[in-house]
């Protein structure tokens, strides 16, 4: 960090880092002293008064719970608010879906009085390790990037309009693949790249052409612009 130009940031995202939490202290400690923001992410099961006020001192900036993960569990709640006493910055990065939603709502005063500074409303995406949990689901291909469920995105605005309405006092940021390729756009803009730069692009090999046949065969999911298949396309033709 003395002959290179420093990351402005610095996030945390493998696997659970509470496993070994106690090999990350020395590392925050270090990027700290050299004015570095960072961010941790965790499914909260592990975290106790220890650990979080270790990783105060150590220097991290901001912990993101995967509230999701655990069903909104009260005791993942409960370290949220404990998380609040030692670090500057506590909040939610969860996947929408209807569970997290349905396991929210009764959770959400709990949730709401551990004084958290942000929820990331993210936008479910899916990878070939995950996509045959939402066999039938009607799915959407964004851009040249992520694949998600046509509902993901409802939640968030469904989340966002909650919040409004009552006025909750914390930011909540629709974390969408258009979000993340806007911010993709931008950071490779400020790196130097050639007009249109992005490193957002798909999880998978090739594209799973037979996933998306739930959403073209759903009549509630209508299509901005539609033309007629040709002859020989058609429903019930035969192509030889």
């Amino acid at each position: 960090m003395s002959i290179q130009k420093k990351p402005t940031g610095i996030a945390y995202v493998y696997l659970e880092p509470f496993m070994e939490i106690e090999k990350y202290y020395g590392v925050i400690a270090k990027f700290h002293r050299a004015g570095v923001h960072q961010h941790m992410y965790t499914n909260g099961t592990l975290a106790t008064e220890e650990n979080l006020r270790a990783l105060g001192e150590a220097g991290l900036d901001e912990l993101r719970f995967n509230l999701g993960a655990s069903d909104c569990a009260d005791g993942v709640i409960e370290a949220m608010a404990l998380a609040k006493r030692f670090i500057p910055y506590v909040g939610i990065e969860t996947p929408m879906t209807p569970d997290f939603w349905e396991a929210f709502l009764p959770q959400k005063q709990k949730v709401l009085a551990t004084g958290l500074d942000f929820i990331n409303c993210a936008e479910l995406h899916l990878n070939p390790n995950n996509i045959d949990n939402y066999a039938g689901e009607p799915l959407y291909f964004s851009r040249i990037g992520y694949i998600s469920p046509s509902w993901s995105h409802e939640i968030s605005l469904r989340l966002m309009k909650l919040a409004d309405d009552e006025k909750w006092p914390v930011a909540v940021h629709d974390c969408s693949n258009r979000t993340k390729f806007a911010r993709d756009l931008n950071l490779k803009a400020h790196e130097g790249g050639w007009f249109g730069a992005s490193g957002y692009e798909s999880e998978f090999p090739s594209t799973p052409y037979a996933a998306f046949l739930p959403a073209l065969q759903d009549d509630a999911l209508p299509f901005v612009e539609e033309e007629p298949l040709p002859p020989g396309y058609r429903p019930g033709d035969i192509v030889l």
